[in-house]
């Protein structure tokens, strides 16, 4: 069946705005609008000084957060990108052990570069740090504060990334995007 340019085109447009913005969640404006509009509350891990910005809410010992922390390091070795990596101990009987012990690192993001360096992919894959089995008080609150914020955006897990877009629009995205749909979101990303 032929169809007209008009049509062609529209069909096209969908197919891009799926491929931009498919695995978002239908209210991911509004959802990820209200939760950036929190997201001071939580505690991040800074790495970059990019002129873009990205919140990514992460597990020690979550495969998928571990493959986009991967994808991403040309980006922020470049300068391109400033990722803010909220940890969340969710997964495992160790991720929160794991988070604690980066929020409680002299050097955080040290620490999740050694999270990070030592991802082990045997029989029980999972971030290479030690846990921390006795984080202070503080720490405990900053993860549970972490946890109700992705809990409250309504996200199946993580990874969960939320971002502003050159547009002024909000929009989270979870679980790791693939290459087409990482450079879509860098490309968009204010």
């Amino acid at each position: 069946m032929k169809h007209s340019p008009l049509i062609r085109h529209w069909f096209a447009a969908l197919a891009l705005c799926t491929l931009l913005f498919g695995a978002m969640p239908a209210h991911a404006d509004e959802t990820a609008k209200t939760l950036l509009s929190k997201i001071d509350q939580a505690t991040w891990i800074t790495e970059g000084h990019g002129p873009r910005l990205l919140y990514i809410f992460f597990d020690p010992n979550c495969p998928f957060c571990h493959k986009l922390f991967k994808e991403l390091r040309p980006h922020v070795e470049a300068g391109k990108v400033e990722v803010r990596w909220i940890p969340v101990g969710i997964l495992t009987s160790s991720s929160q052990g794991k988070a604690a012990a980066m929020l409680e690192a002299k050097d955080p993001l040290k620490a999740l570069y050694k999270n990070e360096q030592g991802w082990n992919t045997g029989p029980t894959p999972g971030g290479g740090l030690t846990p921390e089995l006795h984080a202070s008080r503080a720490v405990l609150m900053k993860l549970n504060i972490n946890a109700a914020l992705l809990s409250s955006s309504g996200a199946p897990g993580v990874p969960l990334t939320v971002f502003r877009a050159d547009n002024g629009k909000d929009y989270s995205f979870p679980g790791a995007p693939d290459a087409q749909q990482l450079a879509a979101i860098l490309k968009h990303v204010k």
